[in-house]
């Protein structure tokens, strides 16, 4: 049945339900031939969307289809993370801390920079504490505008609510402060830090799909003056539960990959 014909006889069986109503067999007809419509648009939608491409603001060229699907399979992952029992997660999550400070990367860090974990994310306060403890440098983002910023935090208390609810720091001493100070007292010093980040969804060649504002990709092509200058060795770890890693997500040139995913199955 062509589209036309399939939009004739909807309106056929729609005027019919009005004038006369319709038989059990003609309402089963209706519902059928609706969703094979609906499906029909939605599949003529995509083939448009997959002829589109955008410039965003960076300059970068994101097709419309691929953006599409992004937005779906990071609901799909968020619905996957935030269906787990408060239980499961923070299993999972002393899981994944315990993983991450058996790393070299974590071991041989000066400094953490950790995100502070919101609702259904991977919880970072027992890596944060454990990090202080072992006399590391830690920093957590905070939004400022469309960027955020890493600023030093010396126990949890420091933390308050922030943007959208999440804990942040006071703007006191950021990240980049510490840079200066450091290439200031020991310019020859090369500082290692470890940098952990959330997200939305993963897949096994470790692309990711963030929460869709971006920060972290701007965040990282900002700072990456410091690792070209020879300042920092920076690892970058994204935190995930294994429910959010697929075999495969769309992804754009533009989009951070980090050196490792870790879940509370291991590594990536």
């Amino acid at each position: 049945m062509t589209v036309e014909q399939m939009t004739a006889r909807i309106n056929e069986l729609y005027h019919k339900s009005q004038a006369e109503g319709l038989s059990e067999a003609e309402k089963e007809e209706q519902s059928r031939l609706r969703q094979a419509y609906v499906a029909n648009v939605r599949a003529n939608l995509r083939g448009q969307l997959n002829q589109i491409s955008i410039v965003e603001k960076d300059g970068s060229i994101t097709n419309l289809g691929d953006k599409k699907s992004k937005d779906s399979v990071r609901i799909r992952s968020l619905k996957r993370r935030d269906a787990l029992t408060k239980q499961d997660r923070t299993r999972y999550s002393q899981e994944i801390v315990q993983q991450v400070i058996t790393l070299s990367c974590y071991q041989e860090a000066d400094i953490l920079l950790a995100y502070a974990s919101y609702r259904s994310e991977v919880e970072t306060y027992g890596l944060i504490r454990q990090a202080l403890s072992d006399n590391k440098l830690v920093f957590v983002p905070r939004v400022e505008g469309q960027d955020m910023e890493f600023y030093q935090i010396q126990d949890l208390s420091c933390l308050h609510d922030g943007y959208r609810g999440i804990p942040e720091p006071a703007p006191d001493s950021s990240y980049p402060d510490c840079l200066v100070q450091n290439r200031l007292t020991s310019s020859d010093s090369i500082l290692h830090v470890l940098l952990c980040m959330p997200g939305a969804a993963f897949d096994k060649a470790r692309h990711r799909i963030g929460y869709g504002g971006g920060f972290y990709d701007r965040y990282l092509e900002k700072t990456e003056i410091y690792q070209n200058q020879g300042q920092v060795h920076l690892t970058t770890a994204a935190l995930a539960y294994s429910c959010q890693i697929w075999d495969q997500i769309p992804w754009e040139s533009h989009d951070v990959i980090p050196d490792i995913v870790m879940t509370e199955k291991g590594g990536i």
